[in-house]
């Protein structure tokens, strides 16, 4: 029997953001580390993650604008 390491993979729309910390968790944590250059990473939530052959894709959900007023 093998064993298949699945890869975490970020999905922003069109962009894919491979895991900068495979064994950072929760992976929520892992995307925390692009917020450099995609500031509104810090405040966006993960969807659940589903299987696309050898990788776990968890897609991004930007944070709701605020508007004030």
């Amino acid at each position: 029997m093998t064993t298949i390491a699945l890869e975490r993979v970020f999905r922003m729309g069109s962009i894919e953001l491979p895991d900068p910390a495979p064994d950072l968790e929760p992976p929520i944590k892992a995307l925390r580390l692009y917020s450099a250059q995609y500031p509104h990473l810090k405040r966006a939530t993960l969807s659940e993650p589903r299987t696309e052959g050898t990788r776990v894709i968890y897609e991004v959900e930007k944070p709701p604008v605020q508007t004030k007023g």
